[in-house]
């Protein structure tokens, strides 16, 4: 994965939060997922389409990270989230 494009929801999703924690369900697959608080921000931050690099720029100012770190983590996340079909990207496109 090359980290270019967007990235966006799977409108097959519904999220809500439990107990503080941000919980989601894949409509089609019956499958469920949690996210952790970085999990929960960037699912705040693709409910309209961004970059990788715009992902990270708001976490690095949100949370105390390193660039690398949050870089890793955030291509990680994308990269599972597109693997258990919750985003999207068009990336293909681009």
């Amino acid at each position: 994965m090359n980290m270019k494009g967007l990235y966006y929801r799977n409108s097959q999703i519904i999220d809500g939060e439990l107990d503080n924690n941000q919980v989601m369900m894949h409509i089609e697959k019956g499958k469920y997922y949690g996210l952790n608080p970085v999990g929960k921000r960037i699912w705040e931050l693709v409910e309209q389409p961004r970059s990788f690099e715009d992902i990270v720029a708001v976490l690095l100012s949100e949370f105390n990270v390193s660039e690398e770190q949050c870089r890793e983590e955030v291509k990680a996340f994308l990269e599972k989230g597109i693997k258990c079909d919750i985003l999207n990207t068009d990336e293909a496109h681009s």
